[in-house]
């Protein structure tokens, strides 16, 4: 185990490969606001961050008071270290030779060859001794046991440790790759050889070349490499466990199955059950397929591109701490222009600059681009990837994303909604993005008319472990109020909720909003219920027949008289309606009508409700301004119109785009 896998595991956190998370000291347990990673060219072998204001120095320290880092007496990188030693010794167990890691600040490491010089000491140099393979007393062991043993050849003698702390028979030659002979082969003719290479075309090469020596030498070698490893990485940077390179290894070396593959459950008595992980706890599991779905305007795209810029930055989403790693958005809804526009926005609130997010955050548009379908279905009603797919694929691959959000599956899907076979074969061909690359995907979709959470076959919800709903809650005056539930929570309390608002085109909890804001939104959201209070109350009496129409002025038939104590008025009295009435005029909602009453001979004034069109919005496309909705001024929001107070929205400024 690494120095920085032991501070992850001493400060309760999780290894993601080549880097741990753990909470910052003073947060709580599921916060990963500081993260580690080995670096021999940098001061005490790793390095520390932190992006939620912890003090990394503060950290080092505590870890040299455990031991886990060397006391600063013992810390100066300008120096040579020697920070491994790796014997090499033939079958009796007597010592030949050694090699010596050594590093020293900002330069690569090196390794020095030693022999005993026979007065307890050591000289440079291996000489004219024999050489060995490393950890060669266990591979002679395994061998006198009668059966083929199984040998893990790596590059390096590290990474022979590791797998050796394992429980596994490994090796390794001297000086890696480079160092590997023809005569080593002869050691390893009776076992089965397990070639792990590293993932550069060094290692391969050495995996080839070693393989066929092995073959010639009459042995047998099979070359298995580590899934999801980055450039130049090997068994140490891998994240799996030895349980998941079993598995690994017992599926290349398997023949053609004829059953499927069942439980190891005397494996599982020796290991530890580990709870599910989440990326954004209590909402979004890891490593699973979300389904993010609500009707059209519910913020869904917004919701998912922030989330993504979250995990990227490593910062709390809408107050909830979340896993940093780097996240892909791809939608098939908005141009680049308007990805843009939106992570300007989602940048300002959540407080990071676009540029820190370089490398971390990718975003993609495929607005306009034919062939976007992930999958087609053939006569036989079988599906089959398409090339969009295994850009998909690919693109998670280069970008190493751990969160990937897909906007949406009206754009991505190409069969038919209603098919429960089709639906479940797609699901799970999402579903193997996250098996096989380890992401976490959140597919957007609509809800259909119905009031459905989801639209077509209930095979949707039914073959995915993990749904969310957004829309705004029940009974609520404010437009721009959302409301995040669990529609499908087999790893998390159904029903759970989380409150928040759209604002300046991001997504953000009230108590962020300064309080003049917070107080504005309040009067206006109070102010639109009045206001479709009196509207109601106009509507009833208006369809009563014109005996019962009301008007603007005091008198019998005045309105906010009339409708004091109306069910529709909700309570409000004489002088909240009257406000509503002045409101309702200036904003152009209501208007006065004057007729010749002919059966009285006289004129008479009465309120009528004006009723705009519906603007023609594009259909689902949530985020799109639709025709005649005033476009964003270079540096601002939409410009301000008579219907986004009190009747479009609570905000102060512009409202949620419809």
């Amino acid at each position: 185990m690494t120095i920085a896998q032991d501070i992850t595991r001493h400060y309760g956190g999780d290894w993601h490969g080549s880097y741990g998370a753990f909470p910052t000291p003073g947060h709580g347990r599921t916060d990963r606001g500081m993260t580690v990673k080995d670096a021999p060219d940098a001061p005490d072998g790793v390095l520390v961050h932190s992006f939620n204001g912890g003090d990394p120095l503060a950290v080092k320290d505590e870890c040299r008071r455990v031991g886990l880092l060397p006391g600063r007496e013992q810390s100066n990188d300008c120096l040579p270290r020697q920070t491994a030693k790796y014997e090499y010794v033939d079958g009796d167990g007597v010592v030949l030779y050694r090699t010596v890691r050594i590093e020293q600040g900002g330069k690569k490491k090196r390794f020095q060859a030693q022999r005993p010089d026979g007065r307890g000491g050591w000289s440079n140099g291996i000489g004219d001794v024999a050489r060995v393979l490393y950890r060669l007393p266990e591979i002679k062991a395994a061998l006198s046991g009668g059966e083929m043993p199984r040998v893990f050849l790596v590059e390096g003698e590290r990474k022979a440790d590791k797998l050796a702390s394992w429980g596994l028979v490994a090796t390794a030659c001297a000086f890696g790759c480079k160092g590997w002979r023809k005569a080593y082969a002869d050691d390893l003719a009776g076992c089965q050889i397990i070639i792990l290479p590293d993932n550069d075309d060094e290692g391969r090469a050495f995996a080839a070349r070693a393989a066929s020596d092995i073959s010639k030498a009459g042995g047998t070698a099979h070359i298995v490499e580590l899934p999801g490893l980055p450039v130049k990485g090997d068994i140490i940077d891998w994240s799996g466990t030895a349980d998941d390179l079993a598995q690994l290894v017992d599926t290349a070396l398997a023949p053609i199955a004829t059953t499927f593959q069942l439980a190891d459950l005397a494996r599982w008595d020796r290991t530890e059950p580990r709870p599910k992980s989440f990326i954004m706890p209590g909402y979004i599991p890891a490593r699973e397929l979300t389904l993010a779905t609500g009707a059209g305007g519910a913020n869904k795209s917004t919701f998912g591109q922030q989330l993504a810029t979250c995990v990227a930055g490593g910062i709390p989403m809408l107050g909830i701490d979340v896993i940093q790693g780097n996240a892909l958005y791809i939608t098939a809804e908005d141009d680049e222009e308007r990805l843009h526009w939106m992570q300007k926005h989602i940048c300002d609130a959540v407080g990071v600059g676009i540029a820190s997010l370089a490398g971390k955050l990718h975003l993609a548009s495929l607005r306009g681009r034919l062939g976007n379908e992930l999958a087609t279905f053939d006569a036989e009603n079988k599906l089959r990837p398409s090339p969009s797919f295994q850009m998909l694929r690919a693109t998670i691959e280069q970008s190493k994303a751990q969160l990937v959000v897909l906007d949406n599956a009206a754009h991505l899907f190409a069969g038919n909604e209603n098919d429960r076979q089709q639906v479940t074969a797609f699901v799970n061909l999402l579903y193997s993005l996250c098996q096989d690359l380890g992401a976490t995907v959140i597919l957007v979709a609509h809800s259909n008319k119905a009031g459905d959470t989801y639209s077509g076959s209930t095979a949707w919800l039914n073959a995915v472990r993990s749904q969310i709903v957004l829309g705004r809650p029940e009974n609520s005056h404010d437009p721009d109020e959302r409301l995040l539930t669990l529609g499908k929570a087999n790893y998390a309390r159904q029903g759970q909720e989380l409150r928040f608002r759209w604002h300046d085109f991001a997504l953000v909890l009230n108590d962020q909003l300064p309080a003049d804001t917070r107080a504005a939104i309040a009067a206006n959201a109070a102010a639109s219920a009045a206001n479709e209070a009196f509207l109601a109350c106009l509507r009833s009496r208006s369809g009563q027949g014109d005996g019962r129409r009301v008007g603007p002025s005091p008198g019998p038939n005045y309105a906010p008289s009339q409708f004091e104590g109306m069910p529709q008025a909700k309570h409000y009295k004489k002088a909240d309606l009257k406000r509503a009435m002045d409101r309702l005029f200036e904003i152009g909602r209501i208007k006065s009508v004057t007729f010749r009453d002919t059966a009285k001979g006289r004129d008479v004034t009465v309120i009528e409700e004006v009723v705009y069109p519906t603007p023609n919005a594009t259909p689902n496309a949530s985020r799109t301004l639709p025709p005649n909705y005033p476009e964003p001024a270079e540096n601002g929001p939409p410009a301000h119109t008579v219907y986004t107070t009190y009747i479009e929205g609570a905000a102060a400024g512009a409202a949620a785009p419809p």
